[in-house]
């Protein structure tokens, strides 16, 4: 009798989950709108590190993670506006929670001409306007993550040619980082990129293109966290890593594809002025990698070797960190399912020399 009345409240829910669903099937509900679409989708990756701990991103502790699992809403309408929402219940640390990574709507104003509104990436650094399910690598470099300022709350307003050859955005961000809606001060953080394609066409029966951009951004902060730089608000004591004065930085990126080999490259610059000139001031950091990738096995598997360097003061001496990555990828059904390995090997200031990481991960995209 126990265990009728442990599971009978089981299905009695599914029993009315499944006449709600069918209810709502058969009134056909579309959202609001003339003539509007709406797509659910989502992404999982599970992922496992092993090894040393490789460089400052990471834990010397071998584990199990979801490096993200997304769902995500999106539409359109006639009106032409578009919605992205997504949200990401995985994550690096301790603690598993949901948080927002996209927000926004878009008005297409015209073939070339649109404005978009809300939390998305800003245009700052190639490898991280890629989208995660589409990099050839597990993860970014190093100086990626550190001298580029990611998601933003914001207005951004795009431009490009009919073609789509040349593309240029501009936007002005809270600059506090994703999921933070206030701003540290009066001011903005100021982001443009110009990106094009001088060479699209084909040779021996071979797609061959060549593209580049240049990416720049400005701002003004108070105690703003960023890691890696040695920064004090409050000198005396343990640093504090939270930045407070001026910012600025900029990007130079080129990606040829010929057939089956990618070739990427990317220089990063950020330059900090400290108001209280802790750690230096100002404070120079510059980090660029090179990826190498070629396709094979009819294009089921694809094999990449990278080189990058990290440098958060190119004027001290000791504190850069250079990484070789080498992996290969295999994919079931192109990016949709995918399995990644990737070996580090890392030597990286306040760790033993020759860090060594294997990572793996299965990507499944609906």
């Amino acid at each position: 009798m126990r265990g009728k009345r442990l599971v009978s409240p089981w299905i009695h829910a599914l029993i009315l989950t499944g006449t709600l669903f069918t209810s709502l099937h058969a009134q056909d509900l579309k959202p609001a709108g003339k003539e509007s679409r709406l797509t659910i989708g989502g992404l999982v990756q599970a992922q496992g590190e092993f090894g040393d701990q490789g460089d400052s991103r990471f834990t010397k502790n071998d584990r199990f993670l979801l490096r993200r699992a997304r769902i995500n809403v999106q539409g359109g309408f006639l009106e032409e506006f578009d919605f992205r929402v997504e949200l990401d219940l995985g994550g690096t640390g301790s603690a598993l929670r949901a948080q927002m990574t996209d927000g926004y709507v878009q008005w297409n104003a015209s073939k070339t001409f649109a404005v978009r509104f809300g939390q998305f990436k800003t245009p700052f650094g190639f490898e991280q306007l890629v989208s995660d399910p589409v990099l050839f690598t597990i993860e970014r470099a190093l100086a990626n993550d550190r001298l580029t300022i990611s998601r933003q709350l914001g207005l951004q307003l795009s431009a490009n040619t009919v073609d789509k050859r040349v593309t240029a955005t501009a936007g002005l961000f809270n600059g506090n980082g994703v999921n933070n809606g206030l701003n540290d001060n009066e001011d903005f953080v100021y982001v443009a990129r110009l990106a094009a394609v001088p060479v699209q066409t084909k040779y021996a029966g071979q797609e061959v293109k060549w593209s580049a951009g240049f990416n720049a951004y400005a701002s003004q902060d108070t105690a703003l966290a960023l890691i890696d730089f040695g920064f004090d608000a409050a000198p005396g004591g343990a640093r504090d890593n939270l930045f407070t004065g001026k910012r600025s930085g900029l990007g130079l990126d080129s990606q040829v594809h010929l057939g089956p080999f990618d070739l990427w490259a990317e220089v990063l610059w950020a330059r900090f002025k400290p108001v209280n000139s802790l750690p230096a001031n100002p404070l120079t950091a510059r980090g660029w990698y090179a990826q190498a990738s070629c396709y094979f096995a009819r294009n089921k598997a694809q094999a990449i070797v990278k080189y990058e360097i990290f440098d958060p003061n190119i004027h001290a001496a000791g504190n850069t960190t250079k990484t070789w990555v080498a992996g290969v990828n295999g994919y079931v059904k192109a990016h949709d399912i995918k399995l990644q390995l990737d070996v580090q090997h890392s030597d990286a200031p306040g760790l033993s020399s020759g860090e060594n990481k294997a990572f793996v991960r299965m990507q499944v995209v609906f």
